[in-house]
């Protein structure tokens, strides 16, 4: 066969013909080992021939006993024409037919006339799940958008954040007049796959949703920070974790939208902001992209070094502050735990070693030692740009507020705690003495949770935050 090649030089293709594949005789029948010829790797396959008509071409069998795959197989006839025997059943079969049989049907095929063969393509049930395409393109062959978006959706079981299937969804949506749900898939769409961005720009398909408010998502830059911004109305600003970045919002990204304007960005040598230089303050850069965003009043969701920032802001900018969410937040003067000091002590010995995988490494198993696998993957790819950026970086962040913990008392906004029951034991101190110290301050736990309570359990978190933000506005 010939062997086609990608422009990286590596294999790209496999080509071969029937003709010339090996042939062996398995008992009364003829079998060609086209998976070996192929090298596929991802799925059975073979090629079953008879010379004659009346020959056996497929062994009578089925799939459960102890020597078989117990694969479902599929039958394609590639020449010719096979009867089948499926149980008591008989099927005639010739070309652009499809039979697919389970594992437990007993099956056998005789040619009906000379030279038939039979591709047989198999595989264990259950084990592979339709790639997203299928629903999409499934859904071209409903008549309707509505119909479309009905398909499409149920590949949602599978792909809930894949960033291609929800763009078609947006598009099947909007094309329908469900504009709500349509801004959801775009959302979701764009936080999962960069090219979204570029689809979106002049999609028809989206014209339906380009006259409502915030239904499009943007992005910018202003001073250095990378922003996105989604929805209409009342105003929440996202800011994330020092181990993360803006995308650690995604979940609420999706869906906070409805009924609110919200803003979230990558704080300087995070994600796609730029690296810091110099003196800089965190709250300051916020403060002026709030400014250059026409943003009077917020709502400010802060996680962890984000609660701090957001701390920094509403003590020296009161008037600009709705309310508070701060979720697992230090405080600057704090006596850490021994614990605290060793991670501490640990990432900075790997930092100044340049081992920036292992300390991203670290601080996903510092952080969120039971969080599931892909909110692990997430943080470490997050944690490793941050490192990236800020490695060679020499810069010293300061507060926007001279005294922060002694102007804590001085808030008088609603302020909602937040902590994570798995969180180490210092953020627990620290949310009860927010609680205590802020005139309007209250706390929730959020069960099984570690440092990151609203990526790791969103539902929860969400059902817990949005109910405050509705009374804080």
């Amino acid at each position: 066969g010939d062997t086609l090649t990608k422009h990286d030089g590596g294999p790209g293709a496999r080509h071969v013909r029937l003709a010339d594949l090996p042939r062996a005789t398995i008992g009364d029948h003829i079998w060609h080992p086209l998976r070996r010829a192929l090298g596929a790797t991802g799925f059975g396959v073979g090629v079953y021939s008879a010379e004659t008509a009346g020959d056996v071409l497929v062994g009578t069998h089925d799939e459960t006993s102890s020597s078989s795959n117990r694969h479902e197989e599929l039958y394609v006839v590639l020449t010719g024409r096979a009867r089948f025997s499926i149980d008591d059943d008989v099927l005639e079969l010739g070309p652009e037919e499809f039979l697919l049989v389970d594992a437990g049907a007993r099956r056998g095929a005789t040619a009906l006339v000379d030279g038939t063969s039979v591709l047989i393509v198999g595989g264990a049930p259950g084990t592979v799940t339709a790639a997203p395409y299928e629903h999409w393109y499934t859904a071209l062959s409903a008549d309707t958008p509505a119909g479309m978006a009905e398909i499409a959706a149920g590949g949602l079981i599978d792909y809930p954040e894949h960033g291609q299937l929800n763009y078609q969804l947006a598009c099947f949506r909007a094309l329908a007049g469900q504009l709500d749900e349509a801004a959801t898939h775009l959302r979701r769409a764009v936080a999962t796959d960069e090219r979204a961005w570029e689809w979106l720009a002049d999609d028809t398909d989206l014209d339906s949703l380009r006259s409502r408010p915030g239904a499009i998502p943007i992005r910018t830059e202003v001073g250095g920070l990378y922003v996105e911004q989604a929805g209409a109305g009342s105003d929440i600003v996202l800011l994330h974790a020092g181990i993360a970045d803006s995308r650690m919002w995604n979940p609420q990204w999706a869906t906070w939208a409805h009924g609110h304007g919200v803003t979230r960005l990558d704080l300087r040598g995070y994600g796609r902001s730029a690296a810091p230089q110099g003196e800089y303050c965190p709250a300051g850069d916020v403060l002026a992209a709030l400014d250059a965003l026409d943003i009077g009043r917020a709502v400010l969701v802060g996680a962890s070094f984000g609660g701090l920032v957001a701390l920094d802001l509403a003590c020296a900018n009161p008037d600009r502050v709705n309310g508070l969410v701060l979720a697992d937040a230090p405080l600057p003067g704090y006596s850490w735990s021994a614990e605290m000091k060793a991670y501490s002590d640990t990432e900075e010995a790997m930092f100044a070693a340049r081992d920036l995988l292992g300390a991203a490494q670290l601080n996903v198993d510092f952080w969120l030692g039971s969080a599931s696998e892909a909110t692990r993957s997430a943080i470490f790819e997050q944690q490793l740009r941050a490192s990236e950026l800020q490695v060679d970086a020499e810069a010293d962040d300061v507060l926007l507020t001279d005294d922060l913990l002694g102007k804590l008392g001085t808030i008088d906004v609603p302020v909602l705690v937040v902590v994570g029951e798995s969180d180490i034991r210092d953020f627990h101190d620290i949310a009860d003495r927010l609680v205590a110290e802020i005139p309007k301050a209250e706390r929730v736990t959020i069960p099984e949770a570690c440092h990151l309570p609203s990526l790791e359990h969103p539902a929860v978190f969400d059902a817990a935050v949005l109910p405050f933000i509705e009374r804080a506005q």
